[in-house]
């Protein structure tokens, strides 16, 4: 039986986009060529508008630096911003092919104290930022390339005010496309991961295994409460460390199991039979697990920083990365409470990839005109 293209995994439909011919008129994404080597959020929101767009006969091709012409663009779609991401902009401006950027970024100046690792990187990096706050006109790549974008696509209003007032960019210039999550999660069964891995209650974290998601932080304050909890995940080029220090605090409370698809039956399953779900980051745009996890019908604990509060507001519990007993405590309440009433159709109402894409493309023909 032929496979669709709904059906293809993620690696499958990411080769199929970016390899052979393409039809004409096709609006070109593009991410840092490093980015998937340790996929995340942002790459997933690449995926998933992507084939959200090509549901509405939106023809879309992932940029190959090797094979593809500029010009042949519709639409220069950027996801996240790079100096490679500007001078593709640049190239494809001055060809006269409209450039669309999503910049998914947050500038958290706690966590450029809290995750550089050294006091003169501490101090530089929160140098940097407070220049940036007062002088919004000072030069910069980043500057350069949202200023040269036809249209701005922040995922948050809090994203959008960020990026103005750090860079001096006119509001009117952005078109807030919030992140998105698959009504898979909202129909999923806890039946997979209970024959595959137990049937128990427990805490779950998805996300890359680095300093920044704080899994180390999520770990100490379930053990305190001698709460199970269950990890999927990764650890990016660099942080095997830090992964190895999370799987040694964690001891036998902790069940891990490595990244999977974000089509996996078992990822999917795992959100269906979690009983809370948490991401206790330095900063999230808001972190598409947690979009997921509360379709899927958990609890969720997040962080406070980023655009968290503008998704979630009163549905989820709040706990600031730099405080374990903040973070024990709202699992503690989550556990015992469950889910708020009306996060699931809040999240399915508001959140859903069609509607992501359904404005991202009133976006292309906009730039167009």
């Amino acid at each position: 039986m032929e496979t669709t293209d709904s059906e293809l995994t993620t690696a499958a439909w990411l080769a199929s986009r970016s390899q052979g011919p393409f039809p004409t008129d096709s609006v070109f994404l593009h991410a840092p060529s490093f980015a998937f080597q340790s996929p995340g959020g942002g790459e997933n929101q690449l995926v998933q508008t992507g084939r959200g767009l090509e549901a509405m006969d939106v023809p879309v091709r992932l940029f190959s630096a090797w094979t593809d012409r500029i010009q042949q663009a519709r639409t220069l779609h950027l996801f996240g911003m790079s100096r490679e991401g500007l001078e593709l902009a640049q190239a494809a401006k001055s060809r006269g092919v409209p450039v669309v950027l999503s910049p998914i970024c947050w500038y958290e100046p706690r966590a450029l104290w809290a995750l550089e690792p050294n006091l003169r990187r501490k101090l530089a990096a929160l140098g940097l930022w407070s220049i940036r706050r007062a002088v919004p006109r000072c030069p910069s790549w980043r500057r350069t390339l949202l200023h040269l974008a036809d249209r701005i696509l922040p995922n948050s209003n809090a994203e959008a005010d960020q990026l103005a007032r750090l860079f001096g960019v006119d509001r009117g210039r952005f078109t807030v496309v919030p992140n998105g999550v698959s009504p898979a999660f909202g129909w999923a069964s806890p039946n997979v991961f209970r024959e595959q891995v137990g049937s128990f209650d427990f805490i779950l974290f998805v996300g890359r295994i680095e300093p920044r998601k704080n899994p180390l932080g999520l770990i100490r304050a379930a053990r305190d409460l001698g709460l199970p909890l269950v990890v999927v995940g990764d650890a990016p080029p660099r942080f095997e460390d830090y992964e190895r220090l999370c799987r040694r605090e964690g001891g036998d409370r902790v069940v891990w199991l490595e990244g999977r698809d974000h089509q996996d039956p078992l990822l999917i399953s795992a959100y269906a039979a979690a009983r809370v779900f948490a991401l206790c980051s330095w900063f999230e745009t808001p972190g598409l697990s947690a979009l997921e996890a509360a379709l899927a019908g958990a609890a969720v604990v997040v962080t406070p920083f980023g655009s968290t509060r503008e998704y979630f507001g009163d549905h989820a519990l709040y706990a600031r990365p730099n405080w374990t007993n903040e973070i024990a405590a709202a699992l503690s309440k989550a556990w015992r409470e469950g889910p708020s009433s009306g996060l699931a159709a809040h999240m399915a109402s508001n959140y859903l990839w069609d509607q992501v894409a359904r404005t991202t493309a009133e976006v292309y023909e906009q730039v167009a005109d």
